[in-house]
């Protein structure tokens, strides 16, 4: 038997892991309940299904077509660049409405998460200005 992805196959691997991880744990703390048989059945279905996938020549191949496709690659980078946007103004909006609860309040507790999510933002803000700065040296 031969591995034709394995990214997918560890993956998968992985999948499988937790379902029987998480249904190992149910069942030590016995908490078997059907929202913990539901996620334990799509994480083991998906593990299966990813190692079936990897295992298979054919369907490895139409991954591999469908990863290097430009199509794909252009949805990839768009859903990626909006997604980092859309985090850094929701980072900045809980930053701000932490602070002004805490001021409001008088509570410490919200100023200092207002103060992690400032470091959180500023983080975020300074990975874009440097790769900003790398690709326009490297084009």
């Amino acid at each position: 038997m031969r591995i034709y992805n394995k990214k997918v196959f560890v993956s998968g691997i992985f999948m499988v892991f937790l379902g029987i991880l998480n249904l190992s744990a149910d069942i030590v703390n016995k908490t078997v309940d059907i929202n913990g048989m539901i996620l334990v059945s799509v994480l083991l279905l998906f593990g299966i299904s990813a190692i079936i996938r990897s295992l298979s020549r054919r369907m490895a191949k139409e991954d591999r077509l469908e990863e290097l496709d430009e199509r794909n690659q252009l949805i990839e980078l768009k859903s990626k660049s909006k997604s980092f946007s859309l985090t850094q103004i929701l980072t900045f909006l809980f930053m701000l409405a932490l602070m002004v609860m805490g001021k409001v309040s008088g509570n410490k507790s919200f100023i200092a998460m207002g103060t992690g999510m400032a470091f959180t933002f500023a983080i975020s803000m300074f990975s874009e200005l440097f790769t900003y700065f790398y690709y326009e040296q490297k084009n």
